[in-house]
């Protein structure tokens, strides 16, 4: 197990405050190595662009009343 650095720890502090002000829920998850971080953060990226679709066309069914 490789330790993080200060950096990437307060990199990963400001994602979940975002996460948190935004009021998305979400699980911290320990990494271990940057293929699985790199994994992890390409599985999140999917998962939020993929709610920001079905809001976005939630929205617009809603317009069309």
């Amino acid at each position: 197990m490789n330790k993080a650095s200060p950096v990437e720890l307060r990199k990963a502090l400001l994602v979940a405050k975002a996460y948190a002000d935004a009021g998305i829920q979400f699980v911290p998850m320990p990494v271990f190595s940057e293929e699985e971080k790199s994994n992890l953060i390409k599985e999140a990226d999917e998962r939020l662009e993929k709610e920001a679709v079905r809001l976005e066309e939630e929205e617009s069914a809603n317009d069309g009343r």
